[in-house]
């Protein structure tokens, strides 16, 4: 059971370039399940179905995540921030289906507690501190983003202006990461060595030739239409009797 995090990922694992789906992308599917509660479009009417399905999704996450390369550590700090976040959300919904959900919540499950909602900024906090790296930006969002959908915890009742200190240091420390970081992607790099155009270029000549012939057809085009229109002329005055 990870709580919070303790140390800075060094060597190799802080010069890993940015992943082009991360943490965020791995939890995305559960993120916008809770977000279509939290805005009554994920209608549930089976709480022990949904809790086993949202544990069945964290276990994917987490091996998806493993397999991308992500430390355990920063997998179990990614899930508890979906958790809290869901658990918060159920909790203020108060569906009939979830009645029982408060006497449990999945965080007592997964993580042994009741307090996520003070932990999520502990560790948000302890993560604020570490050395900058492209794994710290991916967890971060992954807080980010269950902030900016609505979650508060210890916050849900003041302190608002501390929670959105938090939410806009959070996007800093973000910012500055993939700012100073690698390329998204390499292929937008231009290459190393240098170049030079050819002293003729084979589609240069090409489209020289197709102007050419373009103009030598406007212009024979122009002779025959010229050609017709005197003749048209000629027959009109012959049947007018004009001279």
């Amino acid at each position: 059971m990870v709580q919070t995090p303790s140390g800075a990922p060094t060597g190799a694992s802080a010069a890993v370039s940015r992943r082009p789906e991360n943490l965020a992308l791995v939890f995305q599917e559960l993120i916008t399940v809770i977000e279509r509660m939290r805005s009554n479009r994920q209608p549930v009417s089976d709480a022990a179905a949904f809790r086993h399905q949202v544990r069945e999704a964290l276990k994917a996450g987490d091996a998806e995540a493993r397999r991308r390369g992500y430390t355990a550590e920063d997998i179990q700090l990614a899930i508890f921030a979906v958790v809290a976040f869901l658990d918060e959300t159920i909790l203020n919904l108060r569906w009939p289906a979830f009645t029982d959900w408060p006497r449990q919540p999945l965080q007592e499950e997964l993580f042994g507690h009741h307090i996520a909602g003070e932990i999520f900024f502990q560790n948000l906090q302890a993560l604020l501190g570490r050395n900058d790296s492209q794994e710290l930006a991916d967890l971060l969002e992954v807080y980010q983003i269950c902030l900016l959908l609505g979650f508060a915890g210890r916050y849900s009742i003041g302190g608002r202006a501390e929670l959105r200190s938090m939410i806009e240091a959070v996007h800093l420390k973000i910012k500055r990461i993939r700012q100073s970081g690698p390329e998204i992607s390499p292929r937008w790099a231009l290459p190393n060595e240098s170049f030079s155009f050819s002293s003729v270029d084979v589609w240069v000549k090409r489209l020289l030739i197709g102007t050419g012939v373009c103009v030598a057809l406007a212009i024979l085009l122009f002779a025959i239409y010229k050609l017709t229109l005197m003749g048209g002329v000629s027959s009109l005055r012959d049947l007018t009797g004009l001279r």
